[in-house]
């Protein structure tokens, strides 16, 4: 026996935007565009250590005899240097009726748990997002020159504002300046 579902014409386009990733036209509630992430300057001593840092952990994967860990250590190294000298683009962010955009990727309100804005000018100003999958716990959007209350008085309709606490993670990339 066939199951049969009726789809409905909205619905159509969501199931279209999963499986070929164009994102239907919809109207924004709020948009704003911002750079993806702070970008800070590296200095010459901090390339130093990242390449001091790679060397030293080879010269432990020869003594170890471990070749693998040593051509991991090659490309992490290697990717840290490139990730640190990579400027950030700019983003559009929108919060739409059905969920959050971010460029072309949406994650919907079903998706999502609560949200917090972190404001603190000039040094912090984004909305950070927890989101029920395990392998994206926390999305962080920056705010760029957007009014954080604007932006709160239209998330709140849509999911629970609770308080989130930097991660150690996130701490370690801030101390690192990455």
């Amino acid at each position: 026996m066939l199951l049969k579902t009726k789809i409905r014409g909205e619905n159509l386009l969501w199931l279209l935007w999963y499986i070929v990733g164009m994102v239907p036209e919809t109207k924004s509630l709020i948009s704003w565009e911002a750079e993806e992430y702070t970008y800070t300057p590296k200095t010459k001593d901090w390339y130093w250590v990242v390449f001091i840092l790679t060397f030293g952990l080879v010269v432990v994967a020869y003594f170890l005899n471990n070749f693998l860990f040593g051509v991991f250590v090659l490309i992490a190294g290697f990717t840290v240097a490139l990730y640190g000298a990579k400027r950030p683009r700019t983003v559009r962010f929108a919060v739409l009726a059905q969920g959050i955009q971010v460029d072309k990727k949406i994650y919907t309100f079903r998706s999502l748990k609560s949200f917090w804005i972190h404001y603190d000018p000039p040094h912090k100003k984004e909305v950070s997002l927890v989101s029920k999958k395990l392998l994206v716990p926390r999305i962080t959007l920056p705010l760029g020159d957007t009014d954080p209350n604007q932006v709160r008085e239209v998330l709140i309709k849509f999911l629970r504002e609770r308080e989130h606490h930097e991660s150690m993670v996130e701490n370690l990339a801030k101390y690192l300046n990455f």
